[in-house]
Parts: C-alpha cells; structure tokens; sequence
C-alpha cells in the first residue's frame, strides 16, 4: 500500500492507493461495502461525521443498484483522484437504478456529487467527497 504519513496510527493520505471489492449482489452483502468505506475513508483522515457520510452515501447507492441487477456480483472500487475520494459500483442489470427523491435529499447531504445510472448492461454508480483538508 503506498501512503504518506508520519507514522503508524496515524492518518494516512492515500494517493495511489485503488482498492476493488466484490461481493454477492444481494442486500446483505452491502453490510460489507459499507464497512469497507468506513474503513477507506478512516484512513484517509475524515472525521467520524465524514466517515459517516461515506459510509451512508454507499449504503445508498449500493442499495439502489443492488436491487436493480439481474444476479451476478456487486464490484465497487474505492481510489483518490485529484484530492478526491471517488467510489464507484457495478452490477449485471438489465434496469435503469431509480434514486427516489429521499436518497436524493440524503446523498446531496453527504457527498458533493453522485449518480446512479445504467451503462450498457450493468447498473453503476459513482459518488465524490474531497479530501478532508490538512491539519
């Protein structure tokens, strides 16, 4: 893993870190890519509130796509790009992802820029956070 920081136990700006997770594409399984973005975002120095934030923008959205696919898994990738926490999720689908009004209002909260569509035949979504600023 390539991380700058001063040392162990503290916080760690990943820069070129990518991490790829799959799962089952059933519901209970997006307990585990919630959990994986709680513990991305930690290491990347967002505050518990923030971390939070990640952790219910993916719940969102993993949901939304999640219930639209047609079998197959669920793959979600976790990076930073130009000082931003980009996470990105797909699944076999053959459905438009609807995000009602709710997750709408809740996902513009917490994150500065998602989306759920249909890209050919998988479901996808994407949402953005900045980098929390330095100390």
């Amino acid at each position: 893993m390539t991380s700058n920081g001063p040392g162990l136990g503290a916080p760690a700006v990943m820069t070129a870190d990518v991490v790829r997770l799959t799962v089952p594409r059933a519901l209970e399984y997006v307990r585990l890519v919630r959990l994986m973005a709680s513990g991305f975002a930690s290491r990347l120095g967002y505050d518990v509130e923030e971390i939070d934030d990640v952790r219910r923008a993916v719940d969102e959205l993993a949901s939304i796509i999640v219930e639209s696919g047609t079998g197959g898994e669920l793959e979600v990738t976790f990076k930073v790009a130009d000082g931003i926490l980009v996470i990105e999720g797909s699944v076999p689908s053959s459905a438009e992802p609807t995000v009602d009004e709710l997750a709408h209002q809740i996902l513009s909260v917490v994150v500065t820029r998602h989306d759920a569509r249909l890209d050919g035949e998988r479901a996808v979504f994407r949402c953005e956070k900045p980098l929390p600023a330095g100390d």
